[in-house]
């Protein structure tokens, strides 16, 4: 194992960290994504789009309009996959898009209704939920439906004044202080993001995206016991929706030299089939590299390259493949 080889695949996980940190330094201004449904039917007014980056992680997500179009705000330019979520809705192509540094910039992608008792949709995986939601009297509740609408608008200034007033409203309500911190994230008030995290799990000490967001925020400070921790414990409070929650405990116990739990965490993510489960193999490829197992570095990237042979981190893939390729046949030639 060489310091080089080490490199290129944590030039893979590179967009990881940046996604957590800062992202691109160039964006679109407006970024709109029209779904196109193939039997022409309107749109449900739940929609949502979701712009997840390179490595798996979820940038942006927005409400539709009754053009079934969401917009976006200040994107950094670069690859992105749409995935549409709804009661009855499912993308029907991969959804990979370009974004690039404009004012503005209009999308399309292709989606399907499909049958809300399927099991394996999107409705049967509803978003964790606090059971002290149910008892949100009325006035504090239009406060944070308004907070909501605001948030699909990445209005983050004006969400934070409705979460506010909605809270002084009603201070026991463990979401809204997720949701505030969450905002609170947004706007790079780290400090109120924790404070406001911190008294969510409080209130409901198994709020697991609560936990999520405090994971991320400590990745923001290279805190990644602190992370691992976290995700750690979100995990085991809701089974994963998708591949994002494993993906980011896979890259903190990496991060953590935590190498075989890592692999672990990854082999999980394949196992149950997630959403974006493939960009699992690249932590594993890492850690197997770290452990001067090269043979099973390569097999993660090729794996990744058989479910993603068209995605969006599928060049740089082929090319750490090549080098680690050049390496051995170098190797190789010397033994001789």
């Amino acid at each position: 194992m060489t310091g080089r080889s080490i490199a290129v695949i944590l030039l893979l996980l590179g967009t990881a960290r940046a996604q957590i940190e800062s992202g691109s330094s160039e964006v679109a201004r407006r970024v709109r994504v029209r779904i196109a449904f193939s039997d022409h039917a309107p749109c449900d007014s739940s929609t949502r789009v979701v712009l997840t980056g390179a490595m798996g992680f979820a940038l942006a997500e927005g409400s539709v309009n009754n053009e079934c179009t969401a917009e976006f705000s200040d994107v950094p330019s670069g690859r992105y996959r749409v995935t549409v979520r709804g009661t009855d809705t499912a993308n029907t192509d991969e959804g990979d898009v370009e974004v690039k540094s404009a004012v503005a910039q209009d999308l399309e992608v292709r989606a399907k209704h499909t049958d809300s008792s399927d099991p394996t949709s999107w409705a049967a995986h509803a978003a964790f939920i606090s059971v002290k939601d149910l008892g949100v009297p009325s006035s504090a509740a239009k406060e944070f439906e308004k907070a909501s609408r605001l948030i699909a608008k990445q209005d983050w200034v004006k969400a934070t004044g409705r979460l506010q007033k909605g809270l002084a409203l009603y201070p026991n309500y463990a979401t809204g202080y997720n949701n505030l911190g969450a905002v609170y994230s947004h706007l790079g008030n780290n400090a109120q993001a924790r404070a406001a995290l911190q008294q969510a799990i409080t209130l409901d000490d198994r709020l697991a995206p609560a936990y999520v967001n405090l994971g991320r925020l400590s990745f923001l400070e290279k805190d990644y016991s602190a992370a691992e921790s976290l995700l750690t414990r979100a995990v085991s409070l809701a089974p994963a929706e998708n591949a994002d929650e494993l993906f980011l405990l896979a890259y903190a116990q990496l991060n953590d030299h935590h190498l075989d739990q890592a692999l672990q965490t990854s082999r999980q993510g394949h196992t149950a089939k997630l959403n974006h489960h493939a960009y699992l193999h690249l932590v594993a490829a890492n850690a197997y590299e770290q452990q001067s197992k090269i043979a099973d570095s390569m097999s993660e990237l090729e794996t990744y390259l058989s479910e993603e042979p068209n995605g969006i981190r599928s060049e740089e893939v082929r090319k750490a493949l090549a080098t680690f390729r050049a390496k051995r046949t170098l190797s190789s030639g010397r033994a001789d």
